[in-house]
């Protein structure tokens, strides 16, 4: 496996987009999380609950 992360030359950006594609879909998914209501979030828990 370190044999592979040595030749990585010109190949460096897949991994630099990658690891950034990963952060930013979980930093909207925190900043989505942080904004949702805190009257929808207590409606979604009972729906389980209410049948």
């Amino acid at each position: 496996m370190f044999e592979q992360l040595k030749n990585l030359a010109g190949r460096e950006y897949y991994l630099i987009s990658s690891l950034l594609l990963f952060m930013v879909f979980f930093i909207i998914v925190g900043i989505y999380l942080i904004k949702l209501s805190k009257n929808h979030i207590s409606n979604m828990s009972e729906l389980p609950l209410k049948d």
